[in-house]
């Protein structure tokens, strides 16, 4: 047993916390070292100071007086009553039921209408899908709103405010034409932000089916299209997105997204359709810019597709011709 052992058993032993063979060994350890031996007998002055502070031993009498103090004090507690109840009382008001109704509901109203704002005001507007109030033309219908995420930033315990963060998803239930600016923002939202692929391709499919190429070229829908185009995990959806964004004019934001295509999409029947879609204006008889003629150039040399090699082959020529 180690020195810091017996140290701990001194303790032990005036907390009478020790079993007698415990407390022979440590007797005699106390009996050959001197610096324990020390430690102990302060360890005794100690506990002799405290039992003669001590309250001395509490009698049955005493318990009986204190609970009995005690539950008047709580009788008294709960017989006081608020200033406004007092006040209401001198005038009789709350003396007729059907004030007492009329207030109840009245702070009933109240906590709801606060409790409502808590949990369904957004501290910020979700600017991209538009204000929950200009949901005009639209039917919707809301769902039970899912709260998650919450992570609590400061707590006050003396005034009870807290301050935390939280994610809150509502499901909506809309309907109205594809045309409405309000359902086209919607839409291309869920085109970025959905996690169901099969959703995904409904969406993008709808948006290229309904919409006339003008309203495709809509700074949110197109940007949208894009970015599907270039990063959706789903073949699908990606091929899709090619075909709507094919009814529109070869700007330069399409261009680019051509162009990344062509270099990075691993379906060969997309990098073919996107050559396909490069050669508009070489059979308009347009001249090619010089980064579409690189990237074909680029392709038809290092392509691993055969036919999509001799497509960029027969497109560069063209246009070189031009």
């Amino acid at each position: 047993m180690t020195h810091q052992d017996y140290k701990d058993l001194i303790h032990l032993s005036f907390l009478q916390e020790l079993s007698e063979d415990e407390q022979s060994v440590l007797e005699e350890h106390l009996r050959d070292c001197p610096e324990c031996g020390a430690e102990a007998g302060e360890l005794k002055h100690l506990h002799e100071v405290i039992g003669r502070h001590s309250g001395g031993d509490i009698t049955d009498d005493l318990l009986f007086q204190a609970r009995r103090e005690l539950r008047v004090a709580l009788r008294l507690e709960r017989a006081k009553k608020t200033r406004w109840i007092d006040l209401l009382e001198r005038f009789n008001i709350m003396s007729y039921p059907t004030v007492r109704v009329a207030f109840a509901s009245a702070a009933m109203l109240v906590i709801g209408l606060g409790l409502g704002y808590l949990l369904f005001v957004p501290t910020t507007s979700v600017t991209s899908v538009g204000e929950a109030g200009s949901l005009q033309g639209a039917d919707s219908q809301s769902g039970a709103t899912k709260v998650s995420n919450l992570r609590f930033i400061s707590q006050q315990t003396e005034t009870g405010e807290v301050e935390f963060t939280f994610e809150m998803v509502t499901p909506i239930r809309m309907r109205g034409s594809v045309r409405d600016n309000v359902v086209q923002r919607v839409l291309a939202q869920a085109l970025l932000n959905e996690q169901n692929p099969g959703a995904r391709l409904q969406t993008v499919s709808t948006l290229g089916t309904q919409l006339q190429p003008a309203a495709l070229q809509d700074h949110e829908i197109k940007r949208s299209l894009i970015r599907a185009l270039k990063a959706d995990p789903n073949v699908g959806v990606r091929r899709e997105a090619l075909l709507t964004l094919q009814k529109l004019p070869l700007d330069e934001e399409v261009k680019q997204a051509f162009l990344y295509v062509l270099r990075h999409e691993t379906n060969p029947a997309m990098r073919i359709d996107v050559i396909n879609s490069l050669e508009k204006p070489v059979l308009a008889g347009k001249m090619i810019d010089k980064d579409i003629l690189d990237v074909l150039r680029e392709k038809m040399q290092t392509d691993e597709n055969n036919y999509v090699r001799a497509r960029a082959r027969n497109v560069y020529e063209e246009g070189q011709q031009r």
